[in-house]
């Protein structure tokens, strides 16, 4: 087991392509293996080029997804685990969690780190203005959290392991 643990801080995750995306539950399921804490707050559907979109003036539901943490084999003897999901954009999600979310439906975590990804597809020049991914990060530094977006170059998924791996190196 790694030496991160909740008293480390907690590494909050969301992405673009929406919570059941195959690299946002390759990257839970390898941070979950070394032994990271993590909680997810992700958009219900992918909203891949949603750049910094936000919603105003319309409900946005949270709901737990324990139905992953079981389906992925996310192990809470290894760290802890939290995973919701917004119906709201990627930057919608920051401000939920960032803005009193978290302290309101998970007590006691605080996040030392955001990651938003890994999502298929590059995001590299203008693309990344365009970004989910991207404006996740970027809504989450505004918030003075230090954030990491993560992408594949490709939208295939064959590679994706590697982006997994390297992102889980840049964290540790």
């Amino acid at each position: 087991m790694s030496d991160q643990t909740p008293e480390a801080g907690w590494i909050l995750l969301t992405n673009d392509d929406g919570i059941e995306a195959p690299g946002f539950r390759l990257l839970a399921q390898a941070l979950n293996k070394a032994g990271h804490a993590i909680i997810a707050f992700a958009p219900s559907e992918n909203n891949s080029a949603a750049g910094m979109r936000i919603n105003l003036m319309k409900p946005m539901k949270l709901r737990p997804r324990n139905d992953l943490q079981e389906a992925w084999g996310l192990d809470e003897n290894l760290a802890p685990v939290r995973l919701f999901e917004l119906e709201g954009t990627p930057c919608d999600t920051m401000i939920v969690a960032l803005d009193g979310g978290i302290e309101h439906i998970a007590p006691g975590v605080v996040p030392r780190l955001v990651v938003s990804g890994v999502n298929l597809g590059p995001n590299m020049s203008q693309d990344s203005y365009h970004s989910g991914t991207m404006g996740a990060a970027r809504e989450a530094g505004l918030y003075g959290m230090p954030a990491i977006a993560s992408s594949l170059g490709s939208f295939q998924l064959e590679g994706m392991e590697g982006a997994v791996q390297a992102t889980v190196d840049l964290i540790e």
